[in-house]
């Protein structure tokens, strides 16, 4: 979008894989990523990056394209920015992330075939292409981070949050924004944009990296809770006389019963699984919740009779369902029903009722 006329930064969204050759309408190839470059005249540029990587070779081009811009580059990593879209991320005169995106190096990888010879020479060539990818991250880190360092980094497939883009020096400073984010089995959506991270050696530590995310703030809110309960532990100690100041206990006795009780609620909870969809969803509901069995207990109960009652229910229905077929069976061929005698009428009445009564 270029927004010169705004006097703004134009942006451009660089959201998918990067490739040679276009696939799918989300890729990023280096021509079209020139052609669109060009067509902004050199106004500065914020460039939005949500990207599982790809190509390196392409990464490189886009990579030499943004440095020979004339205008000013701001790079901004709107979820991900991993394995070859990291390259295009050092590209910014200032690199930005919201606090929950993440940005992932590697050694570079390929597919090859044939002999011994052969599988040599392409490992040759990957110590190349590492040592480019390196070159670049140097640049960009500016002394934070030793060239040893980054090997070891990228030996082991290093995920990092924002924070440690910033300490390590890829990126500038973080915001306080949030990306919109979520696990769905191996896949990782950020933003729209999805990332399978059974592709990658360690994708266990993104998600390992996406649940604490989650935690902070329950951590904070369960401190400020604490913090609100021992003030008014406090009030009602001064209003008593009682002048010794409570401070929280020192050892861990307290957390080691808060593990035992939260243990505890969730046995008695999976306890109370029926293989009912309802009962179950209640109880699977409480468990996240942080509900006691106790809590839930009358919803299960309701449940439970309300099921009874359908059978019940069923089973009156279905008796007087067999009534009916029995006689219309009986008079077949236009030939009129023999009439029930009146222990059977009463028979069948009898069952009706007791099946009505849950007998």
């Amino acid at each position: 979008m270029n927004k010169a006329e705004e006097n703004e930064p134009a942006e451009m969204f660089l959201y998918g894989e990067i490739t040679h050759e276009k696939w799918f309408d989300d890729d990023v190839t280096a021509k079209a990523f020139a052609e669109d470059l060009a067509a902004l005249n050199g106004c500065d540029l914020k460039l939005r990056i949500n990207s599982p990587g790809g190509d390196v070779f392409a990464a490189q081009a886009i990579y030499n394209q943004l440095k020979d811009y004339k205008g000013r580059v701001t790079a901004q990593v709107d979820g991900l920015a991993a394995s070859a879209a990291t390259i295009i991320t050092c590209a910014g005169d200032t690199v930005i992330m919201p606090e929950n995106a993440l940005f992932m190096i590697h050694n570079p990888l390929t597919w090859a075939v044939g002999n011994a010879d052969e599988m040599r020479k392409t490992a040759d060539n990957l110590d190349i292409v590492r040592d480019t990818i390196i070159s670049v991250y140097l640049s960009r880190t500016q002394g934070k981070v030793t060239e040893n360092e980054l090997k070891d980094m990228m030996d082991a497939e290093t995920w990092l949050t924002a924070d440690e883009a910033v300490r390590y020096g890829f990126a500038d400073s973080v915001t306080n924004e949030h990306v919109e984010n979520r696990i769905n089995g191996n896949m990782l959506i950020m933003n729209s944009i999805a990332c399978d991270l059974s592709k990658f050696k360690h994708g266990e530590k993104a998600r390992a990296i996406f649940e604490s995310f989650q935690k902070p703030k329950k951590e904070e809110k369960n401190t400020m809770e604490n913090k609100e309960t021992l003030g008014l532990i406090q009030k009602i100690a001064d209003k008593l006389g009682i002048g010794e100041k409570i401070e929280p206990e020192q050892d861990n006795t307290a957390i080691e019963n808060a593990v035992k009780a939260e243990r505890e609620r969730i046995i008695n909870l999976e306890a109370m699984l029926t293989g009912d969809s309802v009962t179950d969803a209640i109880i699977n509901v409480a468990k996240d919740t942080g509900q006691a069995a106790d809590d839930i207990k009358g919803y299960v109960d309701a449940v439970k009779k309300a099921r009874e009652n359908e059978a019940v229910n069923d089973a009156a229905v279905q008796a007087m369902s067999n009534i009916i077929q029995d006689n219309m069976e009986s008079g077949a061929a236009g030939v009129t029903a023999s009439v029930p005698t009146a222990d059977e009428k009463q028979a069948a009445i009898d069952e009706i009722v007791n099946i009505a009564n849950g007998e």
